[in-house]
């Protein structure tokens, strides 16, 4: 294999699907391995030098995976690393039985609490419970959580972040649906505040890209892995009138949900931990 074609493969890489340190590591220790190996073949000292500098560049640059964490919840507060809120959220306000705990408060985050343990036993984690109602018809009962990316993204500001250089997110989760699904969402809104309600308005009428994450959800801590490109889907019912480019989504972010459905009045309880842009 040439230089040439090293970088080829590695550009088709995924290497977002590599778990944990210790194999992105073991890949990067192989691929350096390889690149010495092709130093030492006899050739001209300047190509000699060339080909080790740009094989060994490919290795790190290839293999140096971005990620940033959103919140892992250790402090136990109510905000994320660039100061977005956690809060919840139901279809009260549509005139729906729902309930959600912690309760929803006029402004964003406000009553808010962290519970414990979270992953590993350890730390804090989000915790939602509650019920979905069945006064509204099907799919349209829905309690939820949502953090803001960051502390502008919220009313009154509703300024969106480009997070695009990201290929996905991911996080843990646990719980109990309830007979219900879950769905992860990537809204898409504007920077204009509607007061009434003190959120951002939505670009899609809610026809967001999204995932069903319910068959992660069970008693025991499991890792969702969404790759935005490849894995969230508007609802068909989106149409033409509010379809939007997935790029657009993503260089004007203002949140993230998880949503609750179609319970129909049974207790529901979801726990997220370690959430983390890749």
């Amino acid at each position: 294999m040439e230089e040439k074609d090293l970088i080829e493969k590695l550009n088709r890489a995924k290497l977002a699907g590599i778990k944990g340190e210790t194999g992105k590591q073991f890949l990067k220790n192989a691929l350096f391995k390889y690149a010495v190996s092709r130093a030492s073949v006899k050739k001209p000292d300047f190509i000699h030098r060339y080909a080790a500098a740009l094989s060994i560049a490919a290795v790190f640059a290839f293999t140096a995976v971005t990620v940033f964490v959103v919140d892992n919840m250790d402090d136990g507060d109510k905000f994320n690393r660039n100061g977005g809120v956690w809060s919840t959220y139901s279809d009260g306000h549509q005139g729906g039985n729902s309930y959600v705990w912690p309760p929803e408060f006029n402004a964003p985050g406000e009553g808010f609490i962290m519970s414990k343990p979270g992953y590993g036993n350890t730390g804090w984690a989000v915790r939602i419970t509650g019920t979905t109602g069945n006064n509204l018809g099907y799919n349209y009962n829905y309690i939820g959580v949502v953090v803001r990316f960051d502390k502008k993204s919220q009313c009154p500001e509703c300024q969106g972040s480009d997070i695009s250089k990201y290929n996905g997110i991911r996080f843990k989760i646990k719980g109990n649906t309830a007979g219900g699904g879950v769905n992860f969402i990537l809204p898409h809104e504007s920077n204009k505040c509607v007061k009434e309600r003190m959120t951002c308005e939505s670009l899609t009428n809610y026809a967001d890209y999204e995932k069903d994450i319910t068959p992660f959800i069970s008693g025991e801590w499991n890792e969702v892995t969404i790759v935005f490109r490849d894995d969230l889907k508007q609802p068909d019912w989106a149409g033409r009138k509010y379809a939007a480019d997935i790029e657009d989504v993503l260089k004007n972010v203002h949140l993230f949900k998880w949503q609750h459905k179609n319970g129909n009045g049974s207790p529901v309880e979801i726990w997220i931990d370690d959430v983390e842009l890749f």
